[in-house]
C-alpha cells in the first residue's frame, strides 16, 4: 500500500471551491465529501523557497537557515541563490527509509541538486528526482542510477518546461503544464510499482506558473485542473492508494499593486548603488534580454544559449523594463544600510553603523516606515513588519533583520528601476500565506480541519507509524486521523538537523527564477 501526496503548487481554494460547487471537478469533490479539508497556512514569506522544505521537515525557516530564493552573506556582501544543500535538515521520507520503509519525492523544487553518494542503487535511501531547476540533462536523481530506470519508463520525462515562458501563448502553456502534470503522475505511481515506496511525493510547480501569468484568464486554469482531476481519479481507483494528501505551499491572490521596496530604500538613501556601463552600453544598441530570448525561441537554441553563455554574462542583459534585479546591481556596501532579498526578508548592513545599538533603532525606525507605508489608493504596504525571532524558531543562521508581511494583493519583487508603485511585472497574481490541504483515505478523517504547513511531516510520520523527529515545529495534527493513527501516542526520535553541504548550484537556480519572472 501507498501513501500518494500530491503538491499543488500556488492551489487556492479562491478557484478550486467553486469549480467543485460548478461540479467541474468531481476528484476534488469527492476528496473534499469524503475526506478531511481546509486551508494550510504557509511560512513567511510563502514563497517556494523555503516553504516546500518547512512541508518536507516540519521546521520554520530559522532551522534551515533559508528565508527566500537568495541569501545573503554578512561576512563579504554576496547575495546568492539557495539550493537543496543550504537547507539545514533532513526530511520527513529520510525519517521513514531510517524507519525501513521505501520512499520518494518527484519534482520538488528544493531538492535540487539530488544529494551525491548518500544512497545506493538499492535504493536504501530515499528515491528522489529533482525538480526545478535541474534538467533531465544532468544529473537530476538520487541514487544516480535512478534516472535511467526512470527515462526508460517515461522517455519524454522532462524536468521543466521547454517553452520560453514569456512568449509562448496561453493555449501553449496549458498543454505543456498537462504533459507535465501526465509525467509526473506516471512517475510517482512508477516509483510505487517498480520500487515499492509505501510514500511517494509529488509535486506540480506549473499551477504556481500558470496561474502568475493567467490569472485573467481562467478558462485556462481550469483546464488544467481538470486534467488533475483527471489524473486524481485514476490515482484514488488504484489497488494500492492507501491514502492520498493534497497541499500547497502556498496560496494566491490577484495583484492590485507592485511595491519596488529596494527601489524606496533607493531613493530614500538607505541603500546606494554603483552604475553599470556594460548595462547601460547593451541597452543602447539594443541587447535587451527578451530580445536575446525571443532570437534563441525562434533558432531552437534555448538550450545551447544557456549551456554556452555564462551566467555571468547573461545577467547584465538588461530587462526592457528598466528595471534590474538586486542580484545584478552593484551594491556599495560602504553607503548602503538596508537591503530587500525577495518577497519579505530585509538586511540591515550593520558595517554601516558604528555600533550594535545604532544599528538596531535604525531597524526599528525602518519598521515603523514600512507599516506606516501607504499605497497609492491609501491602503496599507505592509499587514506588519515582523522581528524575525517572533515568527520562526531555531538559531535563525543568515537570518534577516526584518520580515515584511506585505498586505495580500501587494507584490514586492526586490528589482530596482522604474517607480517606487505602479510598475508592472509579466505576473498578474503573487501568493498569499494560505492554502490548500484535503487528504482521503484510510484511517483519514471526515470534516474539515485547518492546518499550519509545518503540521503535515508530523502528521505523516506519526500516520504511517514512523517518530517524530524532536525538533521538528509542527504537532501531529490528530483531528484529521481516525482509526489506529487516531488512538496511538506520539513516538519521538531523535533530531533532524544537519550543516550545510555547498553543492552549489546557485547559477542555475538564478537561471530557471529568470526564467519564470522571479527576477528582471
Amino acid at each position: 500500500m501507498t501513501v500518494y501526496v500530491l503538491g499543488l503548487d500556488g492551489a487556492d481554494w479562491s478557484l478550486l471551491r467553486p469549480w467543485i460547487e460548478e461540479g467541474d471537478l468531481p476528484t476534488f469533490a469527492r476528496i473534499v465529501e469524503e475526506g478531511v479539508a481546509g486551508d494550510l497556512e504557509s511560512t513567511l514569506p510563502p514563497v517556494t523557497f523555503p516553504a516546500w522544505k518547512c512541508y518536507s521537515t516540519g521546521k520554520t525557516p530559522g532551522k534551515l537557515g533559508v528565508y527566500e530564493w537568495f541569501a545573503y552573506d554578512r561576512e563579504t556582501g554576496d547575495i546568492s541563490a539557495n539550493d537543496a544543500g543550504d537547507f539545514r535538515s533532513a526530511e520527513y521520507w529520510d525519517v521513514l527509509v531510517d524507519r525501513g520503509f521505501r520512499a520518494g519525492a518527484i519534482n520538488m523544487p528544493t531538492t535540487h541538486p539530488p544529494a551525491a553518494g548518500e544512497r545506493s542503487a538499492d535504493g536504501d535511501g530515499a528515491f528522489v528526482v529533482a525538480g526545478s531547476p535541474a534538467s533531465e540533462r544532468t544529473r537530476f536523481t538520487a541514487p544516480e542510477s535512478l534516472k535511467d530506470d526512470l527515462l526508460e519508463a517515461i522517455p519524454d520525462y522532462r524536468v521543466k518546461p521547454d517553452l520560453v515562458l514569456g512568449e509562448a501563448t496561453p493555449d501553449e502553456l496549458v498543454d505543456e503544464a498537462t504533459a507535465l502534470f501526465e509525467q509526473r503522475f506516471r512517475a510517482a505511481t512508477w516509483l510505487a510499482d517498480e520500487k515499492d515506496c509505501d510514500l511517494v511525493h509529488t509535486t506540480l510547480f506549473a499551477t504556481d506558473t500558470l496561474q502568475h501569468r493567467l490569472w485573467d484568464r481562467p478558462e485556462n486554469l481550469r483546464t488544467i485542473y481538470e486534467r488533475i482531476d483527471d489524473l486524481l481519479a485514476e490515482l484514488l481507483e488504484r489497488d494500492d492508494a492507501e491514502a492520498v494528501v493534497l497541499l500547497s505551499d502556498h496560496g494566491f491572490v490577484g495583484i492590485d499593486e507592485v511595491f519596488l521596496v529596494n527601489q524606496w530604500l533607493l531613493e530614500r538613501g538607505d541603500l546606494a548603488i554603483e552604475e553599470s556601463e556594460t548595462r547601460d552600453l547593451l541597452s543602447t544598441v539594443g541587447l535587451t534580454e527578451e530580445r536575446l530570448k525571443r532570437l534563441v525561441d525562434r533558432l531552437g537554441l534555448v538550450n545551447l544559449a544557456q549551456s554556452l553563455v555564462p551566467e555571468s554574462v547573461q545577467r547584465f542583459f538588461p530587462s526592457e523594463s528598466g528595471r534590474v534585479s538586486i542580484q545584478d546591481a552593484a551594491i556599495d556596501w560602504e553607503r548602503t544600510k538596508a537591503v530587500s532579498l525577495g518577497r519579505g526578508p530585509i538586511y540591515v548592513n550593520r558595517d554601516a553603523f558604528s555600533n550594535g545599538d545604532d544599528a538596531a533603532r535604525y531597524a526599528a525606525d525602518l519598521a515603523a516606515d514600512l507599516e506606516a507605508l501607504e499605497t497609492p489608493a491609501g491602503d496599507p504596504v505592509a499587514t506588519a513588519v515582523h522581528d524575525p525571532a517572533d515568527v520562526y524558531t531555531g538559531d535563525l543562521p543568515r537570518g534577516p533583520d526584518l520580515l515584511v508581511e506585505y498586505a495580500p494583493g501587494v507584490d514586492a519583487p526586490e528589482s530596482i528601476g522604474g517607480d517606487v508603485f505602479g510598475e508592472t511585472t509579466e505576473w498578474l497574481a503573487t501568493h498569499r500565506r494560505t492554502g490548500v490541504f484535503a487528504a482521503w483515505g484510510d484511517d483519514v478523517a471526515d470534516g474539515t480541519a485547518d492546518l499550519d504547513l509545518y503540521d503535515l511531516a508530523p502528521t505523516l510520520l506519526h500516520y504511517l507509524g514512523a517518530p517524530v523527529p524532536k525538533d521538528v515545529d509542527g504537532d501531529v495534527r490528530f483531528d484529521v486521523l481516525a482509526g489506529a493513527p487516531a488512538n496511538q501516542s506520539v513516538e519521538r526520535g531523535p533530531p533532524t538537523a544537519t550543516e550545510t553541504d555547498g553543492r552549489d548550484a546557485g547559477p542555475e537556480v538564478e537561471e530557471t527564477l529568470r526564467d519564470l519572472g522571479y527576477l528582471e
